[in-house]
């Protein structure tokens, strides 16, 4: 079991070297980004970034995810995992290009940074998913710094050197991405695995019975996490989906944190399963994850404003009243995720859709209702129920395989703790004492929580 968690968070420190660095840029260009464009134009920037993620489980038919699965496992070649996995994605790449071109010949204005922005992420994913099976992951760490740095340089050069506005910041996403891919490719000696005589439909069929299923659940998870955006653009309209983008920027970050612990939990989940104590290694790392998130938001919340008045132009500092129920849902997508593994590990996929229409059914009905009445917090709110009902039957779901311990009482008070110190902020309460006040018994918790578990 230690060695289980050795390597977990040995990959986890590897993942959090290469991909904090994306963490880090996205973090410092947003006053860049607020104070160039207005919270119209950065809404239609979220539009075109949120129908890129609607659209990849289509285009790539999801195969980067059984490409991955298969790279773990021992028996399988490599060379004819990535051969047919590669085949599949071009296919999908290439025919967004054509599609997205296109449609952009009918005057759909910005059709053009769709399809190319959903091109390079398609064949981004397929290499870092492959590299990150076969075990080579600084490299798949380390493109995650390449993508950060080169995305940075463009902006820029794009949007402050050549003052190109929302066309340099679309054009910076796409650039970065190809540039990712081509390192990938010379750096992992990508063309060392590609053998044309290895392409065989059997295989390209099984790995897609694999990955297919997993479509609905990505379409359904993109309409649980983002559909809110589309029903703000619709009630409220540009300005209103800026400022709920420009609120999810630190809950966005707390969800990278996050994968970055996800991606070093998926190669070490499929370890765990041959572990004798496996429901043990499960329990103490879901619960330490949650009460680790928990913690961290309430730190984020407890400074919010006086951070927000700091970081982002003045035109969008009423984003902040979102953000503390936006940390919940991220927390409970989060969950979600996690609980999401042991349907990969059980190669059980279709649990993952059957799970995830429930939690998309809450969200769609829930924003429909709330924001025409609440506008943006109603998404915000929505959101985080359609999260919580996705990860409460995934908890039942997954008890089948390994029956997780779950520490209700310890993250009850931690939550309690998150929950106070967010009214505080909205109420007005002297909040600096109270905040202070609260998390140190927070701290104090969380510290003889964790020292128990390691007896």
């Amino acid at each position: 079991m230690n060695k289980i968690f050795k390597s977990l968070v040995g990959n986890t420190f590897i993942f959090a070297i290469g991909n904090g660095s994306a963490l880090l840029v996205s973090f410092f260009m947003i006053p860049i980004y607020t104070s160039i464009l207005s919270t119209t134009a950065f809404g239609i920037s979220d539009v075109i970034n949120t129908t890129v993620s609607m659209l990849l489980p289509i285009v790539s038919l999801n195969i980067f995810t059984a490409v991955f699965r298969w790279s773990l496992s021992e028996s399988s070649i490599k060379e004819e995992v990535f051969s047919n996995g590669l085949f599949v994605t071009m296919i999908g790449a290439a025919s967004s290009i054509i599609i997205g071109v296109f449609i952009f010949l009918f005057q759909v204005k910005y059709a053009w940074a769709v399809a190319f922005n959903i091109s390079g992420v398609v064949l981004l994913n397929f290499f870092q998913n492959f590299f990150r099976g076969t075990d080579k992951i600084r490299l798949y760490a380390f493109s995650g710094v390449v993508g950060a740095v080169a995305n940075a340089i463009l902006n820029i050069l794009l949007m402050i050197v050549f003052k190109f506005g929302l066309t340099g910041y679309l054009l910076s996403l796409i650039i970065s991405n190809y540039t990712t891919v081509l390192f990938l490719v010379i750096f992992g000696n990508g063309f060392h695995y590609w053998d044309k005589n290895l392409i065989s439909r059997k295989k390209i069929f099984e790995m897609l019975r694999f990955s297919m299923p997993m479509i609905p659940n990505s379409f359904t998870w993109w309409m649980t996490n983002d559909i809110s955006r589309i029903i703000i653009l619709i009630f409220i309209g540009p300005a209103g989906n800026g400022l709920y983008a420009i609120a999810n920027k630190l809950p966005s970050m707390m969800f990278t944190l996050f994968s970055l612990f996800q991606n070093a939990w998926q190669i070490s989940s499929v370890k765990t399963a041959k572990e004798k104590d496996v429901e043990k290694i499960y329990s103490i790392t879901f619960n330490v994850v949650v009460a680790l998130m928990i913690y961290v938001s309430t730190l984020i919340i407890s400074v919010v404003k006086i951070f927000m008045h700091y970081y982002v132009a003045p035109s969008y500092y009423e984003a902040w009243k979102f953000i503390p129920i936006l940390l919940m849902t991220a927390m409970l997508s989060n969950i979600s995720g996690f609980l999401g593994t042991t349907y990969l590990v059980a190669k059980e996929t279709k649990g993952l859709f059957t799970t995830t229409i429930w939690g998309t059914v809450v969200n769609i009905v829930m924003s429909c209702v709330l924001i025409p009445v609440i506008g943006v917090q109603g998404a915000a709110i929505s959101g985080a129920l359609g999260f919580l009902v996705v990860s409460s039957i995934r908890l039942k779901q997954t008890a089948k395989w390994v029956k997780i311990q779950v520490n209700w009482l310890g993250h009850m008070f931690l939550i309690l703790g998150y929950f106070f110190v967010s009214l505080n902020e909205y109420i007005y309460l002297r909040p600096i004492f109270l905040n202070i006040c609260i998390i140190l018994a927070m701290t104090l918790f969380l510290i003889r929580y964790l020292r128990r578990i390691r007896e």
